[in-house]
């Protein structure tokens, strides 16, 4: 069986995907891609686009799957056979999940899709923590229902394609980080 090297960080708004994704990239050697990172970085600029994506964000929304698509597919196909690589926070639409799949089928590059599972209950609770630590608009009182709303009616269908792939780990998300990590590398391991 050929090596993964392609691992997707996904979970509700505030599961941890960041985190995990950091604690397994440092664990493997591999790089990490955030797309909220990169859509963050993308509307600080002064274009029409970025105040697009700016405007997206704020709301609590997401892009649209071609662009989503557009920005993780030309990571992929930067990579070499060799490289390690953890998305996080890519595939949060069906028709995205389907192009990551198609994409790394094309490239013959298996990947793991590692859900980290938390409640509704949960993610407020961290948004809200996280809204008065680190600031971000995103996780504004007003924009978590729209965040989960937007949760439940896209990325659930994405996260179900990988489950009917086989290609899904679900990691109880809902415990000490250490614990989630430790979760996430048994079962990679298995």
């Amino acid at each position: 069986m050929q090596e993964i090297k392609t691992f997707l960080m996904m979970g509700r708004p505030g599961a941890g995907k960041g985190t995990q994704a950091r604690l397994l990239a440092k664990e493997i050697g591999a790089e990490i891609y955030s797309s909220g990172n990169r859509l963050r970085e993308m509307a600080k600029g002064h274009g029409f686009v970025n105040s697009k994506i700016k405007s997206t964000i704020e709301r609590g929304e997401l892009l649209p799957s071609w662009f989503s698509s557009h920005l993780f597919v030309e990571v992929l196909l930067s990579l070499s056979p060799e490289d390690k690589i953890v998305f996080e926070g890519a595939c949060r639409k069906l028709a995205e999940a389907q192009s990551f799949d198609e994409t790394t089928q094309w490239l013959e590059r298996p990947y793991k899709a590692v859900f980290i599972d938390i409640s509704d209950a949960e993610v407020e609770k961290r948004l809200l923590l996280r809204k008065s630590a680190e600031g971000r608009k995103d996780d504004a009182s007003d924009s978590i229902g729209r965040r989960i709303k937007e949760y439940e009616e896209n990325t659930a269908f994405a996260v179900e394609f990988f489950k009917s792939r086989g290609t899904l780990l679900e990691i109880n998300g809902e415990q000490l980080i250490e614990l989630v990590h430790q979760d996430v590398l048994k079962a990679l391991r298995q």
